[in-house]
Order: C-alpha cells, then structure tokens, then sequence
C-alpha cells in the first residue's frame, strides 16, 4: 500500500504542477465565462441563464467538455514517458508487483482529473452566485454542486483518466489521439434535443440531464442515463482490467 501511495503522491504532485494543466483550465474557464457569464446580454440570448441548475447544466455540457479532452490529452503520454526515461524499468527491478504501478498510476490520474474538474466547476459556480442578484441561498448552490459531482463529474472522470492512461500504453499513441480527436468531433458537433442522447457523449450525455431539464421536455429517459453512466464507467474501468492483464505490460510472465 505504501508503494501505490508513493506513486499517486509522485505522480499528482508533478501533474498539478505543469503548467499546461492550469492553462488548460485558465482556456476552459475563459471560454466557459464569455459564453455563459450571466450578462445581461447573455442572459437574452439564453432565458434560462440565471438559473443555477440551468446554468451548471450549460458548463459542464459545453464547456467542460474541452477541460475534459484537454486532460485526457496531458494524461496520455504517462505510461509511454515512463518507458522513454527508465523509470518503468527502475520500477520493475524493485519489489513492486505490476498491479501496484498500475494502481498508483491510475488512482492519481483520477485524483488529478476530479480535481481539475471541480476546480472548474467550483470556479464557474462562484461567479454565477456573486454576478446573478437571485434570492437563492448558498446551500442551493452547494446542494447542485455536490449532485453534479457525484453523477457527473465522477463518472467522466473515471473514463477521461483511465481510457487516457491505459489506451497509449497498448496502441501507437498517434491511433489513440486519432481516435480521442474523432470522439471529441462527435461531442462537440452534437446538438441537444429533446430526444434522447447517444450513449457516447462524454460531458453533454443524460446524465446531465439529472441536473436540469428544459420544461417543456421534462421527462426524463433513465435507459439513456444508465447507457451513458454504462458507457463511461465500462471504458474506464475496463480498459484497466485490460492493461492488468496484458502479459507483455511488466514482464515475459
């Protein structure tokens, strides 16, 4: 245990301190606040702006999707720099078990991008809270603040920092950013509708749908919410069960 605590302190302690991490969050957050800062302006273009389950619904569904694709991107080339600098081998002439290294590796990409995430979130929110004059008490906020982590922001967590992790380590990382930049393509080129959304979409899916929904369309498809929890939980995880049992990965088992 004290070996996969020493790997997820390493490794999440040089994540936070690149400096492409806070410039990915600085871009996202400047992005996010010009398309949905609560002006006057923006507010006519949107009605539901000034509504904070509205508002967390447009940032996460929009916007978080470059924080995400931007993180899956600085984790990708974790495992691959480790080969290139010995570390992986250092690794190996050690007591340390295959399952250990994989562990640590993936819970601190996972620490790292919830945390990214909820910094911008917590960002936007803030804002929102100070720049909008409603009679809304700071516990609402708090309250969809912790709904939208839990079904949200958990979940594509999981599938931005384990797919991003694992996928570079059993295929050429150039088919892996080709096949990232294709599915950000379909995320980002999709429109909402009242219909139900594909199972794929990593940020704007159904389950987003838990935080707010349009009143015209209130009903819910909680088939489409379990296909999209499904589906980035299943990537996730799965594609981690797949690096465990490569046998090449470590050693010539």
């Amino acid at each position: 245990m004290r070996k996969v605590l020493s790997i997820i302190h390493y490794e999440y302690k040089m994540q936070m301190k690149r400096f492409a991490t806070w410039g990915i969050l600085f871009v996202a957050l400047l992005i996010s606040l010009l398309d949905n800062f609560p002006s006057a302006a923006n507010i006519a273009r949107l009605e539901f702006l000034s509504q904070p389950a509205y508002f967390i619904f447009r940032i996460i569904g929009f916007d978080g999707l470059i924080m995400a694709f931007g993180l899956m991107f600085l984790l990708s080339n974790r495992f691959p720099v480790d080969e290139k600098t010995g570390v992986k081998p250092l690794m190996m002439a050690s007591p340390m078990r295959k399952g250990q290294y994989i562990m640590g590796k993936l819970a601190a990409a996972f620490i790292y991008t919830l945390t990214m995430l909820c910094v911008f979130l917590i960002i936007n929110v803030s804002v929102h809270y100070i720049a909008v004059p409603l009679d809304v008490s700071i516990m609402e906020y708090i309250v969809l603040v912790c709904k939208v982590i839990i079904t949200s922001i958990i979940p594509i967590s999981i599938f931005v920092s384990f797919s991003a992790l694992v996928f570079p380590a059993m295929m050429d990382i150039r088919l892996f950013y080709l096949l990232a930049g294709i599915l950000f393509v379909f995320n980002a080129s999709y429109v909402n509708s009242a219909d139900a959304s594909p199972f794929y979409l990593i940020t704007s899916g159904d389950l987003i749908r838990l935080i707010w929904v349009h009143p015209k369309y209130p009903q819910i498809d909680y088939g489409s919410v379990w296909a999209n929890l499904i589906f980035l939980l299943v990537c996730g995880f799965g594609s981690s069960l797949l690096l465990i049992m490569k046998r090449k990965f470590w050693r010539a088992e």
